[in-house]
């Protein structure tokens, strides 16, 4: 059995976001919402993540405006006095300490630290310029810098020790998206940007642990640094969503005025030439797609040192999203989505495209009640080759045969398909072991009886169910063109103005 493409410790990840979320609370910032702190974990993990927050936030609420306040002093006036210590090794010590430059090869840090030069700038310096080009790299050792919109007065941001200055600028070669102002005596080792350019053409190495510093930034922060400017023939807004291998933007066509949803490539994955021709695939496929339950494909292009999807943006929401605000759809609303996700399914299929990766939060809904399969980037056309061995999907929705990265055909999709009817009609994801090979080993042998999935709805509805979600592929069954009689966009639009549907 395969193992998935990529390990990540999603433990330590969920608490560093609760340690994220608590700062925003503690800060005083207005968080109206969870679900953009949500969307930085897999859906797998989001239940684990969302418990934290809700403690995390009932914890905060208690504290006074007052308390908050003094906390974030505190946390400020703590900041300040940390520190990265150089010591006997030079700037060694503090190159190995910063978690953006720990994983360097010994050759690349050496060099690195060669050309590092410490700095003191007193209070108030600038160290970056908004509309300027970073004229170096700059890793904090003592001090803290606030990060300052010039156009808004906002502070975006404050950063202290071990933080890296400039990245984005030196990556991209565009200009500085904001002020870096010290705000106490700051020292740090800078890299000047004629020595970064030289550096890393000798190690590529460095511009790579750059671009997953850039990567983890972008879409992270309240303010991103892409927010405002105009990338292609297109002006970026705001953040809509992050997902592991791409962020999305919302933007506007700076001539024709109509608004689009920008999909760019993170950077983390400017040298990984797999990720790369997947984002490439993902334009080539939904090119040949027309449809009005499949999200329109507009062009492609490269910037910022990186890829873009243009497509039509969707004025609503996920169906992640929709389920998390209005829980269980009851079979009316369910029959209403399902009958518009198994239309675009049915005509993907038609053009002999498998999604591969259906759910929730690549189920698009728009307000006009329009439901939009989106995120092929982990598609495959049905008469391609055998796959490259690794196993890729969501584990929750995925069948027993792509855990093995077996034979992947329409009824792979099938069974996400009847992954996604039982959480609208219960509001609850139907698998939600965390561990791969206990997901495999549930899936692999739960059959579809009269008991289970445990559902309230009718015979004609679990029967259905039942049948795309047989555990072998060669039994699954899915009769898409009667499902797709179900669609009804006036139901699925009365669920989201909160009308009466029948449930």
């Amino acid at each position: 059995m395969s193992e998935p493409e990529t390990t990540i410790d999603w433990s330590i990840q969920i608490r560093l976001i609760r340690n994220q979320f608590e700062a925003a609370l503690r800060a005083g910032e207005t968080l109206d919402g969870m679900d953009s702190w949500l969307r930085r974990v897999p859906d797998e993990h989001q239940e684990s993540l969302q418990v934290l927050l809700e403690q995390c936030r009932h914890s905060i609420g208690n504290d006074s405006i007052e308390t908050r306040i003094l906390a974030s002093d505190a946390a400020i006036a703590a900041a300040s006095s940390q520190s990265i210590d150089v010591g006997d090794l030079g700037h060694g010590s503090a190159v190995n300490q910063c978690k953006t430059f720990a994983g360097l090869a010994a050759d690349a840090s050496e060099s690195l630290q060669t050309k590092l030069v410490q700095r003191s700038f007193p209070r108030g310096t600038t160290l970056l310029v908004q509309g300027k080009p970073a004229t170096g790299l700059h890793l904090l050792l003592s001090g803290t810098v606030d990060i300052v919109d010039v156009k808004t007065g906002e502070r975006i941001d404050i950063d202290g020790a071990g933080s890296v200055l400039g990245e984005m600028s030196l990556l991209t070669g565009q200009n500085c998206s904001a002020n870096v102002v010290a705000t106490c005596d700051v020292q740090s080792l800078t890299l000047s940007a004629t020595d970064y350019h030289e550096l890393k053409a000798r190690h590529p190495e460095i511009e790579i642990a750059l671009s997953q510093l850039v990567s983890d930034r972008l879409g992270g922060r309240n303010h991103d640094a892409l927010c405002g400017k105009e990338i292609g023939r297109y002006r970026l807004t705001r953040c809509i969503n992050r997902g592991g291998m791409g962020v999305v933007y919302e933007a506007q066509h700076v001539e024709r005025g109509d608004w689009v949803a920008l999909k760019m490539l993170r950077h983390r994955f400017i040298y990984n030439d797999a990720m790369q021709s997947r984002f490439d695939q993902e334009a080539v496929l939904l090119a040949g797609l027309r449809h009005r339950n499949v999200v329109t494909f507009q062009e492609n292009f490269l910037a910022y040192r990186t890829r873009f999807l243009v497509l039509d943006l969707c004025d609503g929401s996920d169906l992640f999203r929709v389920l998390r605000e209005h829980g269980a759809l009851g079979e009316a609303g369910t029959r209403a989505v399902l009958g518009q996700i198994a239309k675009g399914l049915q005509y993907a299929h038609d053009s002999n495209v498998i999604h591969r990766d259906l759910k929730p939060g690549n189920v698009l809904v728009s307000r006009d009640g329009c439901v939009k399969l989106t995120d092929f980037g982990l598609s495959k056309l049905l008469e391609s080759e055998v796959t490259d061995g690794k196993a890729v999907g969501t584990p929750a929705y995925m069948p027993p045969e792509q855990f093995r990265s077996g034979e992947i055909g329409p009824p792979c999709d099938w069974y996400a398909l009847g992954c996604m009817a039982t959480e609208m009609l219960t509001g609850r994801m139907l698998f939600r072991q965390t561990s791969w090979r206990d997901l495999y080993e549930t899936k692999r042998t739960s059959i579809p009886t009269r008991d289970w999935p445990a559902i309230d709805a009718s015979r004609e509805m679990k029967n259905i169910i039942a049948g795309l979600l047989a555990p072998a592929a060669s039994q699954r069954t899915a009769d898409l063109e009667k499902i797709s009689t179900w669609a009804d966009e006036e139901t699925v639009r009365s669920i989201l103005v909160g009308g009466d549907v029948d449930r």
